[in-house]
């Protein structure tokens, strides 16, 4: 994973030339920057036969680094500063994390997974992304496998107005984790709009009382073909 503002920053070079390199248009290169959209092996491979060694000096570690005992050490991955280090919900362990999301002892016994870039101080958690109801084909789209880190949002703020429509990580007291953008708000019945980008028939729009959630997440990161 390249620190890829840091490296143009740094190196002196403009967005544009990045872009031109890659084949990409600036929105997608600026997502990129963002840590919204992962940069990918290939356009690595790319960068690395176009700047040669000079880029691995902004060598973010991998994703993800699974803890092999409770003595794990960060420094050995070399690891920057003020990055975010989240505990790691697989997409199959939703069951786990309801029972668990305010459990120390097993948010600890979780895989980590380290930001590429730094954020402000709050409560993180990474979540692997289950099933399609979000993936419209679009280069926003959010896939299955796809590893989101999110910013919990405190419950003290849920009785405002949400800024909306945005896309929220939803741990659901009985639908369990689920990744959907947020397109009301009714304050007074304390309920929300949940709508799916993907418009087959199957996933359709849906109605959660605030009551019945446990914690909602702002989407901080977007990672794809993440190595464990």
């Amino acid at each position: 994973m390249i620190d890829l503002k840091e490296f143009r920053k740094q190196e002196k070079i403009k967005q544009k030339e990045i872009c031109d390199i890659l084949g990409i248009a600036q929105p997608y290169a600026s997502a990129i920057e963002r840590g919204e959209r992962p940069l990918g092996q290939e356009k690595f491979d790319i960068l690395y036969k176009q700047y040669g060694d000079v880029i691995l000096k902004y060598n973010l570690p991998d994703v993800i680094i699974k803890k092999e005992s409770q003595s794990f050490d960060a420094s050995v991955y070399d690891i920057p500063e003020n990055i975010i280090k989240a505990p790691l919900i697989g997409q199959y362990a939703n069951g786990g994390y309801l029972r668990g999301y305010a459990d120390p002892v097993y948010l600890d016994e979780q895989p980590i997974f380290f930001s590429t870039r730094k954020h402000s101080k709050g409560n993180y958690v990474a979540f692997e992304v289950r099933g399609d109801s979000m993936n419209d084909g679009s280069v926003k789209a959010i896939c299955e496998g796809d590893i989101l880190l999110g910013y919990e949002l405190q419950k003290i703020h849920w009785t405002s107005k949400l800024h909306i429509p945005k896309v929220f990580i939803i741990v659901h007291r009985t639908e369990g984790i689920t990744v959907k953008e947020v397109v009301e708000h009714d304050i007074e019945k304390g309920r929300i709009k949940c709508h799916c980008w993907n418009r087959e028939p199957e996933y359709e729009d849906f109605e959660l009382y605030l009551m019945d959630v446990h914690q909602l997440f702002y989407i901080k990161e977007v990672s794809r073909n993440v190595k464990y």
